[in-house]
């Protein structure tokens, strides 16, 4: 019993070394989200809808490349576990190709697009135009998010947490300067002259893009060229596609983009219903979903680090690791997202005010806050056990459980709420948080089927 014991803790240690980076990482990359929601904030709140309205067209673009992430990391996870350090350079080399042609597509459809989203999305006369500015420029960083969303999935999967965490630390230093000059005019304080371009909405957008662009470049050049590890590649290796792995990225990444589609569209059409209800609640429903990002971002953290070893012991063929490694993430997932879905709720009235002036946005958004505030557990457990379960190749399960959740609860609910009972935005956060819970629910039994194991090949190993 004491060596079973122990056994877990030394588990639990491993799990936390992985994670804390993933978590860290996570928190500064949403202090990108939380200075342009900020700073532009202080423009006023047609500023705040213009960011808002086109917010959920780039979540469902980076749906997209974290899918092409997890069809190459997972990969390399597995190969890892099995001590396969050929298979891992080959797949990562897949990655690379991938990175390029994906870049380039996603940049090229959203430049044709922009101009169309922020009206299919409902702006009126006054924020279109700065939605449209603010889509164009931000996008052009697309082919270096590509690299980053990949090549960050790709080293964690080999046990290297801490480069994307330094180098997503940058960025946010990088975009907060940017922004510092981009968005305001020149200005006096305390004598002193502060040069600034004064481009608003634009200047977020350039320095989100611009940030985004030095961390693309660094980790690739950090993937091609670190020294003295087993997985480390250079220019003179074979590039060729290869249609196996090609074929495997392909079987593992399109559920879990179907996943992420599916929630992103159904953001979007809850978008579309939020700016029915009018531009306060526009500007509310952005602050709130900037704030409340915070609260899951730990559960994402420990979600990478259960995938890249629930994977490793799934390639090394151990099922009682991959169950041991799944079940700790799980407990960690929730007792975190217990903590801050408190700290939401009690904090939610000072976190609004640091976002915007209006004191009518203000009480809107801690009113959707404290409702979502008792959802965050369950919503902490589904996004690390759908993490567990994805580097167990069980990747159809999330899509099915986010399809149906979604579309089934929060997209109905929501809906009926608003049209036929006449609430505002209560209703949309009252129908997301029943969607939440419900997804922590459903994963957690998944789980503890097992049925798992026999699409990871563990059913009769030891």
């Amino acid at each position: 019993m004491a060596d079973r014991t122990t056994l877990e803790e030394k588990r639990l240690l491993v799990l936390w070394r992985l994670s804390w980076p993933a978590i860290m990482e996570q928190l500064l990359s949403m202090l990108v989200s939380y200075a342009d929601t900020a700073m532009v904030g202080a423009l006023g709140s047609d500023a705040t809808a213009a960011v808002s309205v086109v917010s959920s067209s780039i979540w469902t673009v980076g749906g997209i490349l974290a899918g092409i992430g997890v069809g190459y990391s997972v990969q390399v996870a597995n190969a890892v576990g099995a001590r396969d350090d050929r298979k891992a350079r080959r797949v990562i080399r897949q990655g690379a190709l991938a990175v390029m042609v994906v870049g380039l597509l996603v940049l090229t459809v959203m430049q044709l697009l922009a101009s169309f989203i922020p009206r299919w999305l409902g702006a009126d006369q006054v924020v279109y135009p700065l939605a449209v500015s603010y889509l164009r420029w931000v996008t052009l960083g697309l082919p270096f998010s590509t690299a980053l969303a990949v090549f960050s999935a790709i080293l964690r999967c080999t046990g290297d947490t801490k480069t994307p965490l330094v180098l997503n630390g940058l960025a946010n230093v990088v975009n907060i300067i940017f922004n510092f000059f981009l968005i305001y005019p020149t200005r006096q304080w305390r004598g002193i002259t502060i040069p600034g371009a004064g481009l608003g909405v634009a200047g977020a957008a350039m320095g989100t893009a611009a940030s985004v662009a030095l961390a693309g470049c660094l980790i690739v050049r950090h993937t091609f060229f670190r020294r003295g590890h087993s997985v480390s590649l250079g220019p003179d290796e074979d590039y060729r596609p290869d249609r196996e792995i090609i074929k495997n990225a392909v079987v593992l990444g399109v559920p879990y983009i179907g996943e992420r589609l599916t929630v992103n569209l159904g953001q979007i059409l809850m978008t579309g219903l939020v700016a029915h209800v009018g531009t306060v609640a526009l500007a509310a429903n952005h602050i709130a979903v900037t704030i409340e990002g915070i609260c899951y971002l730990p559960a994402f953290g420990v979600s990478f680090a259960a995938t890249a070893l629930v994977g490793q012991s799934v390639g090394a063929g151990s099922r009682e690791s991959a169950r041991s490694y799944g079940a700790l993430s799980g407990w960690l997932g929730l007792w975190m997202s217990v903590g801050t879905g408190a700290l939401l709720f009690l904090l939610a009235p000072w976190l609004a005010a640091i976002f915007t002036p209006d004191g009518a946005v203000v009480t809107e958004t801690v009113k959707v806050l404290r409702i979502v505030a008792f959802a965050e557990p369950c919503f902490g457990l589904s996004i690390v056990l759908s993490g567990a379960l994805r580097g167990a190749n069980d990747v159809r399960f999330p899509m099915v459980c986010s399809l149906g959740s979604m579309w089934g609860v929060r997209i109905v609910a929501a809906n009926v709420l608003v049209h036929r009972f006449h609430w505002g935005l209560e209703a949309v956060w009252t129908a997301m948080s029943l969607d939440l819970i419900l997804r922590g629910v459903l994963c957690a039994l998944r789980w503890r089927s097992r049925r798992w194991e026999r699409l990871a090949g563990l059913e009769k190993s030891s």
